[in-house]
């Protein structure tokens, strides 16, 4: 009789452990080990990230030439033209002269490349004119004419002058000097002379020193420093 008994009892409880034994790994399959997630994620592929990469040479280069490089390398590129504005009309007729960081330096994904540009009229000028023109004896008229292209970084201030002919106006200073190298974006400044009539009490040429020059490093004029009309 406990034989039968045993017999009995056997199917069942292979049953049970078969069904335990499926729920198990049904549980497993859906919940998973922490260890086997870590496994299976160190050994998924993975997409490698670009090091960063060190800026090219923008110079020379339009601003639409500029910005799809700089934006190519997932970094912003912030503009500035040489009197200190933004906006340029045709960005591919605008060409940059200056860049910072220079070419060559490594920049973090997301960092900024500022750079300076010129339009094409006022790189004309600069190519034309590598040296600071003598416009002394000019008359205001013609000097405006000749730095038009580039009047954004001209500076102009009037003084009295009893060698002006009565009724005209002439350049009586400049800075820089005559010849001077002429740096692109770098400041310009003239002295206008006047005389409106024969008893101009400016006398002379109104104490203008023609000996004025410009800051290597900074390209600022330095003939206003000591002289009230600047």
């Amino acid at each position: 009789m406990a034989r039968r008994k045993s017999i009995k009892l056997f199917w069942p409880i292979v049953g049970v452990l078969i069904v335990v034994g499926g729920c198990m790994n049904l549980v497993d399959s859906v919940f998973g080990d922490g260890d086997d997630r870590a496994v299976r994620a160190a050994e998924a592929p993975t997409t490698p990230q670009s090091s960063p990469t060190p800026l090219p040479d923008l110079t020379k280069k339009t601003l639409v030439e500029a910005q799809n490089q700089v934006e190519a390398l997932g970094l912003r590129l912030s503009t500035n033209g040489i009197g200190d504005y933004g906006y340029c009309g045709d960005r591919s007729d605008c060409l940059v002269y200056r860049m910072t960081p220079k070419a060559g330096t490594v920049v973090q994904f997301g960092g900024e490349v500022a750079v300076r540009f010129v339009t094409v009229e006022e790189w004309t000028f600069y190519k034309r004119h590598r040296t600071m023109p003598n416009v002394v004896g000019w008359s205001e008229g013609r000097a405006d004419d000749l730095f038009d292209p580039i009047d954004a970084v001209v500076v102009s201030s009037n003084r009295e002058s009893a060698k002006v002919p009565v009724g005209q106006n002439r350049v009586i200073a400049q800075a820089p000097k005559p010849g001077t190298r002429l740096r692109i974006g770098q400041k310009i400044k003239l002295v206008i002379g006047y005389n409106y009539s024969s008893t101009t009490s400016g006398g002379g040429d109104g104490g203008v020193n023609l000996d004025v020059d410009v800051d290597r490093n900074k390209g600022e004029s330095r003939f206003c420093s000591k002289r009230w009309w600047c």
